[in-house]
């Protein structure tokens, strides 16, 4: 035990990713949530934090659209069984806003019929695959109207989609989910809000249909429609009756296993602001909720049993503990026929008032192109990225404040400087992150001090070449470059760097651009430490996403008197208004857009010099004053003859 003690507080003492970092972070803002949700005790106290997380949620979220515009559902075919029909439907959302949509029927039995939306999780096919055909044949058979849907950048509604190659430009459904979400982040929305409210006009439509109890509706969906039924029973009275399957967990479990996922799984801040799966049960209570989940999901089963023990604690304040139940199927991730059966007899018991069991029915399901609404495969119309680009692109803030916009918090506590070799040593940027750092001293000092944040880290070439020319270059591995890169893969890495870490940094209440900030401001206190800033201040250069928080941190940091930036990434509203974005997700910024842009910034910083650097040709973004210098680097340059020279 002694030696395994020994080991981990020496692995502490070492620079690495910022994910352990931020994750126990993240637990103790867990853990602090846990005590405030076992302090509710009367169902007015339970109430009162179910209005707060629904608040929070339409907060996160960026708000719901506030007009219901016409539906004009359109019936392009139908389907017809022995005992049900199903009809193939186009409704729009918003305008222009094409959801394509399969409707079952009864066909026996005497009408108005209680209802169940299933939102479809993550597949190419959604509403036809398989799996969810399945459980609405079954379900339409146990005598419900089911309206199955395609979520958006899924099935026949793919965002990216290229006729020519048959397929997204981008790649699979969370590729596409990823990519405008991190687009409508920059204003201050999540993808969640259109997701969310294809689900409340799903359920507007069935309260249109005459076939239909509109007081009887319930939602059920697996994965990621797991994810739109616990949001759709949190924020919409009409749900009367919730099912969601492979989704519901614990985020204190979810951390240490597979992270964080989809863009519409997770918002900034939420950690930071106390917010767990068990909160959606807690925005739904007392409604009847039942939690499906397989033993060897990714959605770990540990955090569902916590989740359904505290929500079981919460229904029993409302004496309902019926109405809260957890079902447990073996395998992985998916809804197998046990798993339908149970939701078949939860929907059958709370809107039919028939409990018991309810086994699947014998069904044969439809080829999947049987079910295409749309003559083509694809409905066209206005996408997600369509609708943010119009939308945010016409956003214009000026004047917002840094610090708050990249959550930026100076720490003031001891750098703790640690050395590893000459020159070599690491040093305390946050309470218990540390930032690796190399110090290059010239042979001839020409007094200049260059503070640098490389992609190429610490041991940059370029850092080799300014001590060259006569330069003392103090360089960083900022977070998330170089030693602290983080090392795990994910599925979306070639697009969006990082995204594991990024995204548990905005959700505890941080961003990349912050840290960053942080680890450069600490390293200009080293700098003054070994009393290395004359009267000329420092010379910040960064090179690519980097140059953001460079910028950021030159703003709120009058000890850099001149600044170089290579290749900065596009601006925000340039990404907010062009559809199709690599490698920037960790400069994007919650409600940036609504603040200020990066050519603000830099024109902020007058009287000091900028000098914009480009490896090659770039539009005009904007960038001006007679403070900044533009040039294009020759590939032959080094740093100093192109910038400094």
């Amino acid at each position: 035990m002694k030696r395994l003690i020994l080991f981990l507080c020496c692995l502490g003492l070492q620079a690495q990713s910022p994910y352990p970092w931020l994750e126990a972070i993240a637990q103790r803002q867990l853990a602090a949530r846990r005590e405030a949700v076992g302090r509710l005790r009367t169902p007015d106290e339970i109430r009162a934090h179910g209005r707060e997380v629904r608040q929070k949620l339409l907060h996160w979220m960026g708000g719901l659209p506030t007009a219901k515009t016409p539906l004009n559902v359109t019936r392009t075919g139908t389907i017809e069984h022995a005992d049900y029909r199903v009809e193939k439907i186009r409704f729009e959302s918003q305008p222009k806003f094409f959801v394509t949509a399969n409707l079952y029927i009864p066909k026996g039995g005497k009408g108005p019929f209680p209802a169940v939306v299933q939102p479809t999780g993550h597949s190419l096919t959604a509403k036809a695959r398989e799996l969810y055909q399945s459980l609405s044949i079954g379900l339409v058979k146990y005598g419900f109207v089911v309206l199955t849907y395609d979520p958006l950048g899924q099935g026949e509604r793919r965002i990216f989609f290229d006729r020519e190659l048959g397929d997204s430009k981008v790649g699979g459904t969370t590729v596409e989910h990823q990519m405008v979400g991190v687009q409508a982040l920059l204003g201050g929305e999540s993808l969640a809000r259109q997701m969310v409210w294809d689900g409340v006009r799903a359920i507007d439509l069935l309260q249109g249909l005459s076939e239909v109890d509109g007081e009887k509706i319930g939602v059920a969906g697996c994965s990621g429609g797991g994810t739109l039924t616990a949001y759709l029973a949190a924020v919409d009275d009409r749900v009367k009756v919730a099912a969601p399957a492979c989704y519901i967990s614990s985020w204190e479990e979810q951390l240490a296993g597979t992270g964080p996922q989809d863009a519409e799984q997770q918002f900034p801040d939420q950690l930071r602001d106390g917010f767990d799966h068990g909160d959606l049960l807690i925005a739904a209570a007392p409604k009847p909720y039942l939690i499906a989940s397989t033993t060897e999901d990714f959605f770990p089963l540990a955090g569902a049993q916590r989740t359904y023990e505290e929500a079981k604690l919460i229904y029993n304040r409302f004496g309902a503990e019926d109405k809260i139940a957890w079902f447990t199927a073996p395998g992985g991730h998916g809804m197998r026929a046990d798993t339908r059966g149970a939701i078949y007899g939860w929907m059958r018991k709370w809107l039919q008032g028939t409990p018991g069991p309810a086994p699947e029915p014998p069904l044969t399901v439809e080829l999947e192109e049987d079910l295409q609404v749309s003559a083509t495969g694809q409905v066209g119309g206005d996408t997600a990225s369509t609708m943010n680009m119009r939308r945010l692109g016409a956003l214009r803030g000026a004047g917002g404040d840094v610090r708050a916009v990249a959550r930026y918090e100076p720490y003031t506590g001891p750098l703790e400087i640690r050395e590893e070799k000459t020159e070599r040593f690491s040093y305390e940027s946050e309470a218990g992150r540390r930032v690796p750092a190399a110090l290059y001293r010239p042979a001839t000092s020409n007094g200049g001090v260059v503070l640098m944040a490389d992609a190429a880290g610490r041991g940059a070439g370029s850092a080799k070449e300014l001590a060259a020319a006569g330069y003392t270059v103090l360089a960083l591995d900022i977070a998330l470059i170089g030693e602290t890169a983080h090392r795990g893969g994910s599925y979306s890495n070639d697009w969006f760097g990082a995204d594991k870490p990024i995204w548990l940094a905005l959700m505890v209440g941080k961003t990349v651009t912050g840290m960053r900030m942080s680890d450069i401001v600490r390293g200009l206190d080293v700098l003054a430490a070994r009393g290395l800033i004359g009267p000329a201040g420092v010379t910040g250069f960064a090179r690519g996403n980097a140059g953001v928080a460079m910028l950021h941190a030159a703003v709120v940091d009058s000890r850099f008197g001149k600044l170089v930036l290579e290749d900065l990434p596009p601006t925000y509203r340039r990404q907010a208004a062009t559809p199709i974005q690599r490698q920037v997700f960790e400069v994007a910024l919650p409600g940036v857009l609504l603040q200020y842009d990066l050519p603000e910034l830099v024109g902020r910083l007058a009287p000091r010099p900028v000098v914009l650097g480009r490896t090659a040709a770039a539009a005009d973004e904007g960038y001006g004053g007679p403070h900044v210098r533009v040039v294009r680097r020759r590939e032959t340059a080094t740093v100093w003859e192109a910038y400094l020279k």
